[in-house]
């Protein structure tokens, strides 16, 4: 039976995705550190919902980057859609069916991308800071979900090579959102639209084509 959601009681101090002092390069790291050749959705769960959400978004964000795998979109977006509801109803922990959380990864190729992306993500993370933030603590939380949830549903569609650029886009607006940075956060926003626009195209290409083969 899977666990229910817990939500937080009216004066609780803010959780947010935002509370972690450590560097997300730093937290993605230590996630994906360990022992054991597989690594479950469930565990990395545990181990970043605990620093709150955006090092699991980020580290989402980074996994569809990295991964080209024919039919992985499905199994990689559902995470992202489940983690924009759960900051659009203010949760405190990630609920996830339990399908997707015994899905596991190879360890080693979860290390490999990390450490392929970690000297992009360092960089990019010394020239974010806060700036340009005119949003308060909940609208933000509401604001960030929101759109991760829209960048999730776009993932899962079966579009080639269609879930790179919304999961640009995540980890765009997961350091932006993180550091209160509104440029970093513009930066992703433009890029969601970039997806829009791809996805829309292919859907619009794949509809001609599919009226030609009927004939219509």
């Amino acid at each position: 039976m899977n666990a229910p959601v817990h939500f937080p009681d009216m004066g609780e101090e803010p959780h947010g995705p935002f509370r972690e002092p450590k560097p997300l390069s730093q937290v993605l790291v230590e996630a994906v550190s360990g022992p054991t050749p597989r690594l479950t959705l469930g565990e990395l769960v545990g181990h970043l919902s605990s620093r709150g959400l955006a090092p699991l978004i980020l580290l989402m964000g980074m996994i569809n980057v990295v991964t080209i795998i024919p039919g992985s979109s499905t199994v990689l977006g559902l995470p992202l859609v489940f983690l924009g509801l759960a900051l659009l109803v203010g949760a405190r922990t990630l609920w996830l069916p339990a399908s997707l959380r015994d899905r596991s990864f190879d360890r080693a190729a979860l290390q490999r991308g990390v450490e392929r992306a970690l000297p992009y993500l360092q960089r990019i993370e010394r020239l974010a800071h806060p700036r340009l933030w005119p949003w308060g603590q909940v609208l933000l939380d509401r604001i960030y979900g929101a759109i991760v949830l829209f960048l999730g549903l776009m993932v899962t569609l079966p579009v080639p090579f269609g879930n790179t650029m919304p999961a640009i886009s995540i980890i765009l607006l997961s350091l932006g959102f993180t550091a209160r940075d509104g440029l970093w956060v513009v930066a992703g926003l433009f890029t969601t639209v970039l997806a829009l626009g791809i996805v829309l195209g292919f859907a619009g290409a794949a509809t001609v084509v599919g009226a030609s083969l009927l004939g219509y």
